[in-house]
This record gives structure tokens, sequence and C-alpha cells, in this order.
């Protein structure tokens, strides 16, 4: 199945899905036409296990499509919905159902580094630029930047990337914990499809509930938390996929979700 507008692509094989932005004229950047686009291709991967995000070139995205910002910056209702549509899918993106994986070989900055960091796993070339990017324009993060990069690594990186603006390669944004995993730019595709394949042979009802345990660990009460991971768990050992697991262990063979 393949669909989306001029500005992003979506296509389904089985449980794997794949959002790409198809603007590299312009970077992948944000226009409300590429933004339209992947909030649309976000609702049509609901049924998704797992959604491969890029961009067409390698960049994922340059970031906010300036020459519109500038064209509505005296309107500020203009802005306001245009900074708000950004930052609403972003954030839809960031929770939906399926795990989200980012690819990048290129750039991925300002905006571009926000989509990375709403998804939940991010594989990039050793090469790829990867950054906030906002100041170095006189700009601050607009859809999550901020928030999401101070969580997702330790404090003084989050300081130093956010406060000098600076690029860094995605072999050092390995090191940071920013990113999931760097690899040599001729082995990112392989990389991108093992690890698909890994995550695509789970059962998609366990892989959605292990994706909604991480969410709310990071946002209850640690008690909380693991009082809610065990109420998960003793519901879905009702449920088809845990007896499946539980067969295939017990007779030493690989489970068999997919005729679930």
């Amino acid at each position: 199945m393949s669909s989306g507008s001029e500005a992003v692509r979506f296509s389904a094989d089985g449980p794997v899905g794949r959002i790409t932005i198809d603007q590299e004229a312009t970077r992948n950047a944000l226009s409300p036409e590429v933004i339209a686009g992947l909030d649309k291709a976000i609702t049509a991967a609901g049924e998704c296990s797992v959604v491969v995000v890029r961009g067409r070139g390698g960049t994922l995205s340059a970031g906010a499509e300036l020459k519109f910002l500038r064209s509505v910056l005296d309107d500020p209702a203009a802005v306001r919905e245009y900074i708000t549509s950004i930052g609403v899918t972003l954030d839809r993106l960031e929770s939906a159902p399926f795990v989200s994986v980012c690819v990048i070989d290129g750039y991925a900055v300002a905006g571009g580094c926000e989509i990375m960091l709403a998804c939940d796993l991010a594989v990039v070339s050793e090469t790829a630029q990867i950054g906030d990017r906002h100041l170095e324009y006189g700009l601050l993060p607009g859809a999550g930047g901020s928030v999401r990069l101070t969580h997702a690594v330790a404090p003084a990186i989050a300081r130093r990337l956010l406060y000098t603006g600076e690029i860094v390669d995605g072999a050092t944004a390995a090191g940071f914990g920013l990113v999931s995993s760097a690899v040599p730019a001729a082995e990112l595709d392989d990389a991108v499809d093992a690890l698909v394949a890994r995550l695509a042979r789970h059962a998609p009802d366990a892989l959605r509930g292990m994706k909604r345990l991480h969410r709310k660990a990071l946002a209850d009460e640690p008690a909380a938390a693991i009082t809610a991971e065990r109420e998960t768990l003793l519901a879905h050992l009702a449920g088809a996929s845990a007896r499946e697991g539980l067969a295939a262990f017990a007779e030493r063979r690989a489970p068999r979700f997919g005729s679930l």
C-alpha cells in the first residue's frame, strides 16, 4: 500500500510502514505542505507496528521553512498556526502506537532534529550532521526540541547542544546517547533493515504495549509505573500473543505471531 501527498510519501508492507519527506530541493524543510503530509502519513501508519521515517536524499529535514515563516511574521495568528502545527504533528508522532525508526544520512537540524527526537529510535550514518541549531539564526525551538533534548542526554550535553547551536556528526551523537546507533554510510540501509526486521518479528500488541510502558515510566513516579507495568502484564497474559510465545518457548521453536 502506498499513498501520500507530493510532499510526503507513505507506504506499508505488512507491519512495516515507511514515511519519506520528499522535498529534497528545500532539504526537506517543514513547509505547511510537508507538515500536513506528515500528519496524514502518521494517521495512515496507525495499524503498522514499525514505521521508518526519513527524508529524500539522506537529509531528514533542515527545519522550518524560513521563507514561509518570514512571509507571515507580521501576522501573529498565522505564525501561531504554523508553529503549533509542527509541534502538534511531532507530538502525534511521538505518541503514535507504532515504534518509529528515524534514519539520517545527511542533516537533521533545528526542526529536523526535533523530528528525530520525537521518534523512538534513530539510526544514522557516522557522518550525519545533527544539531538543534536554532540559536544560529536567532531563533528558539518550538516543537519540543528543548524538552526532548534535555530528557535524551546528560544535562551538560543538552546545555552544550542547545546553547551553542553546534552540529555534531553521527558518531559523536551516538557517543552522547542522542541516537540509537551510528554506522558507516555504506552500511546504513542494511543496519536499518536489520533493526526493522527485528522489531517487526515481535507480536504487534506486545510491541505496542512495551512502548506504552516505556512512555509511562518516563512520565510517572517509579512506584506508579511499576504497578501499571504489573497490571499491563496480567491483562496481556490473557491474550493470544502471550500464549503463542509461551507455547513456542515450550516447543523450542520460533513464535508464529504473524498467524494470530
